[in-house]
């Protein structure tokens, strides 16, 4: 028997169509009606190089494994974070216990953070990814919002209907759209020629919420990513949206203060989840800038901790002070800090549930920070 020749290690443009059939039958896409290009066209459309940012295995040039590695930049009240998303996790069935995915998500951990990332995210069962220093984390508020709830909170209150047209092309609306979603204080920089292709991503549809030929904001789907240039105009959306739909599952990141309140109050149902996975490669830059968002959005109470995190890529050692509601994170050793392993100060920082936090007050007051990358920005 001749030996087989393995490679292990970024994928080729001359790979693509073999790629795009192995990924689709792993995960059962029939390549006609269901495939990853129609799926993710962000992320699959030949001008976007999905092999190249793809870790592959190979048994005599045929794919066995692969793992998509896709970069994206974050803007958080003008910090800007790298993170590389991990997507079409894929082994082949006859090859599986080789220890190939294993392979290629560590190769993928080593070059993203040579590559100087932030952090990363994926979604996925938690213990599986948990051996790649992934843990569950970004507080996500959720609410039930029904023709029930809405007809008791609204009696006897005139309807002011809106419009929520489709955008599937370019022009003014599109021009607005864009314009309200890089307002926004937390937000992944969407170029404007891949926009579309973005907000299309998991079989989505891109709607403008008009008053007349005034846009007031717009959303995806199912009132996701809602984007409002005026908040006070939510329940008019809601009210408008549910006379259509009946219903709506309605999902917000924890720093949407104004529109949580608003949800709150007119829900039949509420809970507060983890959205996604995430390992965290620079605790102080990305502690440091979700501080500065929750100080913006919930206010912070002052005082002062300091902290030793054991990460998966260095050990850091930081102070985080709030002085008049102002946060500062100054690096270096201090007397009496919290040390936390890597798993744990992802829970502890950015966690819906930390049992480490319970046991120092006042980061109760501080953590969860809202670390939140909406659904569309996903692979």
């Amino acid at each position: 028997m001749s030996e087989i020749k393995i490679y292990k290690g970024r994928g080729s443009a001359e790979m693509r169509d073999d790629y795009i059939d192995f990924i689709n039958y792993v995960f059962g896409f029939n390549g006609n009606s269901s495939d990853f290009p129609k799926l993710l066209p962000k992320l699959y459309k030949p001008e976007y190089h999905p092999c190249e940012n793809n870790y592959v295995v190979t048994e005599n040039g045929k794919l066995k494994a692969a793992i998509g590695v896709f970069p994206r930049i974050f803007d958080v009240m003008g910090t800007t974070l790298r993170s590389y998303g991990i997507g079409n996790v894929a082994v082949h069935p006859y090859s599986r216990s080789k220890g190939y995915m294993i392979d290629c998500m560590n190769m993928a951990l080593s070059d993203m953070i040579a590559a100087g990332a932030d952090m990363s995210d994926l979604g996925g069962q938690r213990q599986r990814y948990g051996y790649f220093s992934y843990e569950t984390a970004s507080p996500e508020y959720n609410f039930d919002i029904n023709g029930t709830n809405i007809r008791h909170c609204f009696a006897n209150q005139p309807l002011r209907e809106l419009d929520f047209d489709e955008v599937t092309e370019g022009g003014e609306l599109l021009d607005g759209i864009i314009e309200l979603h890089d307002k926004k204080l937390c937000h992944a920089i969407r170029p404007r020629e891949q926009f579309l292709d973005i907000v299309h991503s998991w079989n989505s549809h891109l709607y403008a919420i008009l008053d007349g030929d005034k846009l007031l904001g717009y959303f995806i789907g199912e009132l996701g990513e809602l984007t409002l240039a005026d908040n006070s105009d939510f329940y008019d959306v809601v009210r408008s949206y549910i006379k259509r739909h009946g219903s709506v599952d309605l999902s917000l990141p924890a720093w949407e203060t104004e529109l949580i309140s608003q949800a709150q109050k007119i829900c039949g149902g509420m809970h507060i989840s983890n959205n996604q996975n995430f390992s965290i490669f620079n605790f102080e830059k990305v502690v440091g800038a979700f501080l500065k968002l929750k100080a913006a959005t919930s206010g912070l109470a002052d005082g002062k901790l300091s902290f030793k995190v054991n990460g998966y890529k260095q050990t850091e050692c930081f102070t985080i002070s709030v002085v008049d509601g102002k946060p500062e994170v100054i690096s270096g050793e201090a007397d009496d800090m919290i040390e936390l392993e890597h798993h744990e100060a992802i829970s502890f920082f950015f966690g819906v549930i930390s049992p480490k936090r319970l046991t120092v007050p006042l980061s109760q007051a501080w953590f969860p920070l809202p670390l939140y990358i909406y659904s569309e920005d996903h692979v």
